[in-house]
């Protein structure tokens, strides 16, 4: 597949062949390659970063308020969507739920509304360049755990964090709650579903789950040099992509959940992040869940942990509802 035939494809939104790029060598396509790996959605969707909810749609999905927080550098608007407890006297807490790599926030409604129900105040984010917020580039974590970090700078001014405050993440979200806690002391429970420890191995890991018996003729080099390409696109470190050194810089509990049969983001980066912050950490492996179905959830196990969680770490106040 020539360059020209990769970047029709590029155009077209097609992440799902991220790991095309490593059907060919890095050297001649290697700005092409690294932009399909570091490109967020909505650079291929310029109308989507203007599809924030309407009225209507807030209340029959029961969105309190919505609006948009500047962040940066580089500039970006996110969508930011709240979701207050109902018969409560006043929230529990404050829950960041934080969505997968070409998601978005809609996607983790039920989360959030599971999280209103016991008390809290869930607030939802669009992360950079997903859903209804602007932004071109992905990082694998760091500049997405500095906007999350400005937004609750926001969310402070608007006097909307009640009680201490937590961060509940998905896959990408879940790495990215990791790196908030790392840099935002104001961070007192993280609950992480999927996440994975490095870029760097991230990279092969779900290249080589969507394009089985690539690793017999791409080398680790080709690897390496493709993530280098992809930082210089994307204009960061892919080296500082590492939840490793967040959690070891965080004192606030980390619950860590994982499928033993997750293929796109093994459970051997739960494992190392565990072992990275076991002090303050633990982990939980899941028998016959995969990446998705942990995300799906359908025995609710995953829900009764992370409530439990945010009930030791986190809430304050009873959990019973005001009359």
């Amino acid at each position: 597949m020539p360059c020209a035939r990769l970047e029709t494809l590029l155009r077209r939104g097609l992440l799902g062949l991220l790991a095309a790029m490593l059907l060919f060598p890095v050297t001649g396509c290697a700005s092409l390659l690294s932009e399909i790996m570091v490109s967020a959605p909505n650079r291929f969707n310029p109308f989507g970063s203007k599809n924030m909810l309407s009225p209507p749609e807030r209340k029959l999905l029961g969105v309190d308020q919505q609006f948009r927080v500047a962040v940066g550098p580089p500039d970006a608007k996110l969508a930011v969507s709240v979701i207050e407890p109902e018969n409560f006297a006043e929230p529990r807490g404050t829950i960041l739920v934080l969505h997968g790599i070409w998601n978005r926030s809609i996607w983790m409604l039920g989360t959030a509304q599971m999280f209103a129900d016991e008390g809290y105040r869930a607030v939802l984010v669009d992360l950079r360049g997903h859903g209804a917020s602007t932004g071109k580039w992905l990082t694998y974590g760091p500049r997405e755990s500095r906007d999350i970090s400005q937004v609750i700078d926001a969310l402070q001014e608007r006097e909307l964090v009640a009680g201490r405050l937590g961060v509940y993440g998905i896959s990408y979200g879940a790495t990215t709650s990791i790196h908030v806690a790392g840099g935002d002391p104001r961070i007192s429970a993280v609950v992480a579903v999927a996440p994975f420890s490095k870029m760097r191995d991230e990279v092969p890991d779900y290249s080589r789950t969507i394009l089985p018996g690539i690793e017999d003729w791409v080398s680790d080099d080709t690897f390496e040099e493709a993530v280098d390409a992809a930082g210089d696109q994307g204009g960061f470190d892919p080296d500082m992509s590492d939840a490793l050194e967040a959690i070891r810089k965080t004192d606030a509990p980390v619950l860590i959940m994982h499928g033993q049969d997750d293929w796109l983001v093994p459970p051997y980066h739960s494992m190392r992040l565990y072992e990275a912050g076991r002090d303050h950490a633990e982990l939980v492996l899941m028998p016959r869940l995969g990446h998705i179905s942990i995300w799906f959830d359908a025995e609710g196990e995953v829900a009764a942990k992370a409530k439990n969680w945010f009930e030791r770490h986190l809430a304050s106040g009873p959990k019973t509802a005001a009359p």
